[in-house]
């Protein structure tokens, strides 16, 4: 087949771009024509395709006249669906597989494949389709309000980096996308976790039009280490929704050894957090590879102790392969991967005091840890292996082809 990946970034920013280009090398081993379009930006790999890449304005240094612009351009951006449609025009792919696109290229890359009468898929990577700000959280707790489609409460609540100019932008967005039903487009939105799933059928779209599709990674990629380890490990971006500042709170309660491995807005914050506390967390900056590996499996466990919704964290995926049990947070998707006493162990979200005292039980249980980190590892082998998530996406990408083909004759 030939297939379309659409994301607004082609380089390794987060999970959602990690899962892109896993499928892209996975499809493209079995003999399938996989071409990208995103944004430029010369942070990106390497593409055949790069050339019909749209150069975006960046809304956070733009002043003056060209504000406006950026901002209509967030909502919809004519621009990019002339790019689009040049590389459709092109490529002539049997399928669009669309990742994030929002703020960047937006759904003007939906109306060109409609156009051309060619099937779209979507993974739904975070909560946007319902939430304007994406991140689902009022005020820093987690908020579903606006799944209703009052998407005026972002302005009012200044969802969107506290501040009203990106919360209208960001509201006029969702209002724009719903109301002209540019979403109608996609075929399939293949959801991460079954508490996706739930969230866009509980917001109105047809259940038949979604289906729980689980990230995956190959486990012969990663050696288990079923030991006891020497620290507690968080691996992720450093934001305040993932409860970075909650996990120092926590662990400043025990004199459990924690490393940090990430980079992100909050970095400064914690540096200056950890500083002359006398507790021994370790911030690690950003890490890959061979250093990551390490990291993972000299760990006891790792831990995830996310406030807001998340969907199906590869990092608990990871950890497992690696044999670790995870500590999480008992929000989103994270009790879909992480059984409590079997896989690791949960703790009330938001809770300084709950995720002391679990990471203070762990870490007392070495014996128990071993076998938490046996049966993770089991389950990724089971159930989370990228052979089996590859056949049932091109499982997916046939039926979509042969629905809309049958509905265009």
């Amino acid at each position: 087949m030939k297939i379309a990946l659409v994301n607004n970034f082609y380089y390794l920013l987060g999970g959602s771009e990690r899962v892109m280009f896993d499928d892209q090398e996975a499809l493209a081993a079995l003999g399938h024509d996989v071409r990208p379009f995103a944004s430029y930006d010369k942070k990106n790999r390497p593409a055949v395709s790069s050339a019909f890449f749209p150069q975006i304005a960046d809304f956070r240094t733009v002043r003056g006249a060209a504000l406006a612009k950026t901002a209509i351009d967030i909502v919809y951006s004519s621009s990019v669906g002339r790019a689009f449609g040049a590389f459709l025009d092109d490529f002539h792919p049997d399928i669009v597989h669309c990742h994030n696109i929002y703020g960047h290229l937006t759904t003007a890359a939906l109306d060109e494949a409609k156009r051309r009468h060619i099937p779209i898929v979507m993974t739904v990577h975070d909560r946007k389709l319902v939430c304007p700000a994406y991140l689902a959280l009022r005020q820093g707790k987690p908020c579903q309000l606006c799944q209703d489609g009052a998407y005026w409460r972002c302005l009012r609540w200044k969802c969107h980096k506290q501040s009203y100019a990106a919360s209208l932008v960001y509201a006029a967005e969702s209002y724009f996308n719903r109301f002209a039903g540019k979403y109608d487009a996609v075929s399939r939105f293949l959801c991460p976790s079954r508490f996706m799933q739930k969230t866009l059928i509980d917001s109105g779209i047809a259940e038949d039009r979604t289906t729980y599709h689980p990230n995956a990674l190959a486990p012969e990629g990663y050696i288990p280490c079923f030991g006891p380890g020497k620290y507690v490990l968080y691996v992720g971006r450093l934001s305040a929704e993932k409860g970075l500042l909650l996990l120092l709170a926590a662990f400043e309660r025990t004199n459990i050894p924690l490393r940090i491995a990430g980079t992100g807005p909050l970095e400064g914050e914690m540096h200056k957090r950890i500083d002359g506390r006398g507790h021994p967390v370790k911030m690690e900056g950003f890490c890959a590879g061979e250093r990551l590996t390490a990291l993972y499996r000299n760990s006891a466990f790792t831990v995830l102790p996310s406030e807001c919704y998340e969907n199906a964290s590869m990092s608990i995926l990871e950890s497992f392969a690696y044999g670790k049990p995870v500590l999480a947070s008992d929000i989103g998707g994270n009790p879909e991967l992480v059984s409590d006493g079997v896989t690791g162990r949960l703790f009330p979200s938001g809770s300084i005091e709950g995720l002391a005292e679990v990471a203070r039980e762990m870490w007392e249980d070495r014996n128990e840890l071993g076998s938490m980190g046996r049966q993770a590892r089991a389950l990724i082998e089971r159930q989370f292996g990228q052979e089996r998530r590859l056949s049932d996406l091109v499982s997916i990408y046939k039926n979509v082809t042969k629905r809309v083909s049958a509905g265009a004759s």
